[in-house]
């Protein structure tokens, strides 16, 4: 416990022990994963990735459609506090009605706003969204 500009902090490790099972769009998204495939979900005019049951708004996505995994970078953050200072992006996929964040390829000239980004796939994949590597320029 301490004293902090007046505040009290108290500190203390809380075991939560919990198991999660992948729903089905999940289960499609993380095998179109492991397949260099980028599954989104579809319905009521929503095109949702990655895969998930529901939008934003409610609506229960039913279907579920494989993207190309190419799209366009809507707003890029480097991440000067991490070694390296990493560059990451929202990316609206082509075909999305959502934004995908993932990390850009790394180099001094890392795309902009606007700019069109395709996927680079590790060649390990184990059906994780770190399969994607990063997405460079297109």
């Amino acid at each position: 416990m301490t004293v902090d500009d007046g505040l009290l902090i108290f500190e203390q490790q809380i075991s939560l022990p919990y198991s999660y099972t992948a729903g089905g769009a999940q289960r499609a998204a993380l095998a179109g994963l492991r397949d260099a495939e980028i599954v989104a979900s579809t319905g009521g005019g929503h095109v949702v990735v990655p895969a998930r049951p529901f939008a934003a708004d409610g609506t229960h996505l039913r279907d579920t459609t494989a993207l190309t995994g190419e799209g366009e970078i809507e707003m890029v953050s480097v991440a000067h506090h991490l070694p390296g200072a990493p560059v990451y992006a929202l990316i609206r996929l082509d075909g999305a009605t959502t934004l995908l964040f993932h990390r850009l390829a790394p180099g001094p000239d890392h795309p902009s706003a606007g700019d069109r980004v395709r996927p680079v796939w590790r060649a390990e994949r184990t059906g994780s969204i770190l399969d994607i590597e990063c997405f460079a320029p297109a």
